[in-house]
């Protein structure tokens, strides 16, 4: 690999061709257009040359010049030393604060090479990974990005310096790194002065002064965490929670304070004089449980030999409604920590909620005793639906809810789904503590059976069949329209569809310039592979393009008139392709804006009949994968309080590229699933789970156009390439609609790739300027996402869902409510 930069200063918006040469002859040509730290001017006038062992093997003499010019601008003799560690053009790890680097690794004389990354204290090997993540390299896309994930015990406060190599021993750029880190974070560091080193220098007339700069460095260390949070490897859980398990002594701050009057009973104030609760206890199962002590409660059990027994169920739980204020339900084995069902008990009636469930952890399997923790997100009636995730927990109910129940519980498994049938969104409540240490797996694996359990996984199967039937019943009495189904490959899960008696219009608004490749990928497969009963108008939105062969593909659309719509044999619709011209410089919000003022405008001269309720935004890089993708999203739209719905999209190589969007990652957001393949799990199930939101990407997304209009569409001054998506769902959460994010619904998407990314100056001082407008604008509600849980770490060099946080956030009791 060859780089270097070339600049005239007379002529600094030009981009010279280079021309290496080796002994005379020309081996290559290259523009110099690409980025290099040391390059003049605007540092836009790099270049990287790879050349082949055949060519070096050969060559004794490099030369450097302009292209048709004989003057030589550098030399270089071979056979140069094999260097004892990488250059910035085959690699760069990056720390962080946190316990988890990141970075990327090329072979320079095989990019496709995959190298295994080391990090090495002195002769420990502390961690390796190999690269996983697709990276641009020399114009070839290569897996190169890596996460490296150090261990826990690093964050002891000492200084660590660590080299980071390659499997051939070779050092990366970057490295060597020096690591210091503190479990409780900066402020850890701050307590840990020794004595008196803070007061040297104060005589007592300045301590009052003392005490304000301390003050002014806690705030300060505040802000720096904020923006720059740490986080550690999922697997160091066990470690992790010895630091920040639940605590009796401290519980859950919460901000409200005093009695109020209930609905479900009398609120008490939460004190240290909360008045005692009855709990009614239902163990399903024989065994022992281990409860921690709990003074100011009584706990009175039923305990179900057979907990499949649906009459002695009934009787129990009806029993223990009658009896007691509050009910729950535990397996054998489980343990409480002490003071967790106090907590739970202050918290449901300091907040008059019906429902309170906390999170919890468990054996990784059946057969593997190492335990994880299970972080659970606020209420999210979605994801409930197909997945039971409340009772993963410790979940109380307040009894006046499942008393005099019109349905109540059959079973167990019906418990959190009743309950929930008799209160709203607001009185569910979620504490964000580990207060249930589970005897088994969750989500239970199921492997595969031999002869000797294939009864036993028949008698399942009827069971799980009854179950889903009950829940279908009581999922129509909330939505008609909607069903459950069980999923194929993972068994526990469900999926959640619905249908409509009347299927609206839809328009897809496609932004593009050029890059006709891609758009007439991206039109061809919609058009194949959408069966939609109903009339679909893919609007495509021409932001000056160049090429005559785009505008005689734009004109032989718009020829072909309506048009079939799906698969053959399968064509329930109809579409039409439309051009819109917008001759104005790139600026996606203000883009789309102009489609929807185009399609208002359209009605208006209709003299206001109905024009299309549904708008999509997609991009001209997405490509439609199976015939329902469309059907499945506006089904889920049109339901009262849905503001938006997103798709599950993918990168060409299978892995997610978008599983939905979190707030809070370096101030802003990010995308979901990025680590995961489209059939993985994901972070307990997720990755198969209709769930809830706070934002999903606008690459393919689905709202109603009114909705649009009513939050002033895109931002298209604050925000107008990036963060606009983000901007204009957490406009719809204020306005109390729900984000959903769909796995039902599954596209290709090759993120950027028609505009590249923000890697000129001009597009980072825009990229930066849009940064800072989604932290002033939305900085709290990010911070505080109801979707993410503040024991997961926000540390940028993860992916959601990857690490846990270095320390917890405030693990406050909360509804799913968008914070101010």
């Amino acid at each position: 690999m060859l780089e270097g930069w070339a600049y005239d200063p007379a002529q600094p918006q030009r981009r010279w061709v280079v021309a290496i040469h080796g002994d005379g002859r020309l081996l290559a040509l290259e523009q110099a257009e690409r980025f290099h730290p040391e390059a003049p001017g605007d540092g836009q006038h790099g270049f990287q040359v790879m050349l082949s062992d055949a060519q070096l093997d050969a060559t004794r003499n490099l030369k450097l010049t302009l292209a048709n010019q004989d003057d030589v601008l550098a030399s270089l003799a071979l056979p140069a030393a094999a260097p004892a560690r990488h250059t910035s053009a085959t690699s760069r790890v990056v720390w962080q604060p946190g316990l988890v680097l990141r970075g990327w690794l090329v072979d320079p004389q095989a990019p496709h090479r995959q190298l295994q990354v080391e990090a090495r204290e002195g002769d420990t090997l502390l961690a390796s990974a190999s690269p996983r993540t697709w990276i641009t390299h020399t114009d070839e896309t290569v897996e190169g990005g890596f996460r490296l994930r150090l261990p826990l015990s690093l964050a002891d406060g000492k200084r660590h310096e660590l080299i980071i190599t390659d499997s051939d021993g070779r050092e990366l750029a970057g490295s060597p790194l020096i690591v210091q880190e503190w479990p409780q974070g900066l402020r850890q560091w701050l307590a840990a002065e020794p004595e008196g080193r803070m007061e040297k220098g104060w005589d007592k007339s300045g301590q009052n002064q003392r005490g304000h700069t301390q003050k002014l460095i806690e705030r300060q260390l505040a802000r720096y965490e904020q923006l720059l949070p740490r986080g550690v490897d999922l697997a160091e859980y066990p470690h992790w929670a010895r630091l920040f398990a639940f605590d009796a002594a401290t519980g859950v701050d919460s901000r409200s304070k005093g009695a109020a009057s209930s609905r479900h009973g009398t609120a008490r104030s939460a004190s240290a004089e909360s008045a005692i609760g009855i709990i009614g206890l239902l163990q399903l199962g024989e065994g022992e449980l281990a409860l921690g002590q709990e003074n100011r409660l009584q706990v009175r059990r039923w305990t179900l030999a057979d907990p499949d027994d649906e009459a002695a169920y009934r009787e129990a739980l009806d029993a223990a409604c009658h009896e007691c204020d509050a009910v729950l339900q535990l397996e054998p084995g489980d343990r409480l920590p002490e003071g967790a069902l106090a907590l739970a008990w202050d918290e449901l009636q300091r907040h008059d909620a019906a429902i309170l469930y906390s999170d919890f952890d468990a054996p990784m399997a059946q057969d593997d005793p190492r335990r994880c923790g299970g972080f659970l997100p606020a209420w999210d009636p979605d994801r409930h639906w197909c997945q039971d995730y409340l009772a993963a927990g410790l979940c109380l109910v307040s009894s006046a809810v499942l008393r005099g129940h019109p349905h109540p519980p059959e079973s167990p498994h019906e418990f959190s789904y009743a309950a929930r049938e008799r209160c709203n969104d607001s009185e569910i409540r979620h504490i964000p503590q580990v207060l249930r240490e589970r005897a088994r797996p969750w989500p239970e694996s199921h492997g595969e059976e031999d002869s000797s359990q294939r009864g036993n996984a028949i008698a399942e199967s009827t069971a799980q069949t009854r179950r889903l039937a009950r829940l279908n019943g009581r999922l129509e009495r909330h939505d008609p329209l909607a069903r459950l189904e069980a999923h194929s490959r993972r068994p526990g899960l469900r999926r959640l569809v619905r249908t409509l008696e009347q299927w609206p219009s839809v328009t897809l608004i496609i932004p593009t310039r050029d890059a006709l490749g891609l758009l007439h990928r991206c039109v061809d497969t919609l058009l194949a592979h959408t069966d939609y009963p109903g009339h679909v108008r893919l609007l495509i939105v021409d932001n000056q393009s160049q090429q005559a062969e785009t505008h005689a593909w734009f004109d032989e659309q718009i020829a072909l008139g309506t048009r079939p719509l799906g698969p053959p044999g399968e064509r329930q619709g109809s579409a039409t392709v439309e051009v819109l011209s917008y001759p104005h410089a790139f600026n996606y919000a203000a883009i789309n804006n102009a489609a929807v003022a185009h399609l208002d405008e359209r009605q208006r001269g209709e003299g206001g009949a109905k024009g299309d309720e549904v708008i999509g935004l997609i991009n001209n890089d997405i490509e439609a994968l199976h015939a329902d993708w469309l059907q499945r999203m506006v089904a889920l739209l049109l339901r009262p309080g849905t503001g938006a719905v997103g798709a599950k999209l993918q990168w060409p190589n299978a892995m997610v590229q978008h599983g939905g969007v979190i707030g809070g990652v370096h101030g802003l957001a990010a995308h979901v699933g990025n680590a995961w393949h489209i059939d993985d799990s994901g972070y307990l199930g997720m990755n198969h789970l209709t769930q809830r939101f706070s934002a999903v990407t606008a690459a393919c997304l689905l709202m109603r156009r009114a909705d649009y209009t009513a939050v002033g569409g895109l931002d298209a001054r604050d925000f107008p390439v990036g963060f606009n998506d983000v901007d204009l769902c957490l406009k719809l959460r204020a306005r109390g609609q729900a984000i959903v994010w769909t796995p039902e619904a599954r596209l290709i998407h090759a993120e950027s790739a028609t505009r590249g990314k923000d890697e000129s100056a001009e597009k980072a001082a825009r990229a930066e300027r849009e940064m800072a407008n989604l932290r002033r604008r939305w900085g709290n509600a990010l911070a505080a996402d109801p979707a993410y849980n503040p024991n997961l770490s926000l540390d940028v060099a993860s992916d959601p869902y990857t690490s846990l946080a270095l320390p917890p956030r405030p693990r406050h009791s909360r509804a799913n409510a968008l914070p101010h």
